[in-house]
């Protein structure tokens, strides 16, 4: 019998991950109100976590509403939140936005929260849901002005948590990170690991299916 992995996310960059990492996968984004979802959870690395199960459910829901899957398929999805200073910073999705918060964290550090869930469906319905946060500390270099108006003119930085990427232009800003940098780019591939070998599913097995 064969097995789905069902990425929850219209992200190029999580997409990239997967397929880097020889994981056969399909795509379908999840269509859920993230700012309402948030609004009365004010720990960062909670909203990360609370906004990936509600990507993996609203996923796995329309799934079986409208392809009622009867091999096993498991929903990968995650959501990541930037804590600064203590405070939950996700899509600045305004220029101007942008620039106020990069010219508060050059030169200094964040941590990047991305939440990860993991929806098993068997024999066509939700049987087991595993999740994890993974977290990394992100240094910034301390750039000037003009770097950030350059940075901030290209667009890259508008709809990503906290402003930043580690690729892209992104990537000539930061400093250094401390912790998983594929979750930092948005999916923790040894978090995805770890839960699928918790279903019974094995990545490894996976990589002999592209071949």
């Amino acid at each position: 019998m064969s097995v789905t992995i069902l990425l929850g996310s219209a992200s190029t960059a999580r997409a990239a991950i997967l397929t880097r990492a020889g994981v056969p996968f399909t795509q379908l984004a999840a269509d859920i109100d993230e700012a309402a979802l948030v609004t009365n959870i004010p720990e960062p690395r909670v909203q990360a976590q609370a906004l990936a199960t509600a990507k993996a459910h609203a996923v796995a829901d329309r799934l079986l509403r409208d392809r009622k899957p009867q091999d096993p398929t498991y929903v990968i999805a995650a959501d990541s939140v930037f804590e600064f200073e203590g405070q939950a910073h996700g899509k600045p999705r305004h220029p101007e936005v942008a620039v106020e918060r990069w010219h508060a964290q050059r030169g200094k550090s964040g941590i990047l929260h991305s939440g990860h869930t993991v929806i098993a469906i068997l024999g066509g319905r939700k049987q087991r849901i595993l999740q994890e946060i993974v977290s990394a500390t992100v240094a910034f270099a301390d750039v000037s002005d003009s770097v950030i108006d350059d940075y901030v003119a290209t667009g890259e930085p508008l709809f990503v948590a906290g402003g930043f990427t580690l690729e892209g232009h992104g990537a000539t800003m930061i400093a250094g990170v401390d912790g998983d940098p594929n979750a930092v780019l948005g999916l923790s591939l040894r978090a995805v690991r770890d839960m699928l070998d918790r279903l019974g599913v094995s990545m490894t097995a996976l990589w002999t299916a592209t071949e």
